[in-house]
């Protein structure tokens, strides 16, 4: 079964975390090391755009920042 972003969300935010997911996909099925950045920026800074998820937005940036120690 596919996952893909609930319809409630902004149209914007569902397609840039369809985006990030399938290239995640991608590069496990690869067996790739990352995915290219554009696709993490993309998503923190469309999220950004929306108050309510500030919460998701600071874990992500959490996540992120944590993979960098």
């Amino acid at each position: 079964m596919k996952k893909r972003a609930s319809k409630f969300l902004p149209i914007d935010l569902q397609v840039a975390i369809n985006t990030f997911v399938e290239q995640f996909n991608i590069m496990e099925e690869n067996n790739l090391d990352t995915i290219p950045p554009e696709y993490t920026t993309n998503l923190l800074e469309t999220m950004a755009k929306y108050p309510e998820h500030n919460n998701i937005l600071l874990d992500l940036l959490d996540i992120i920042n944590e993979g960098f120690k």
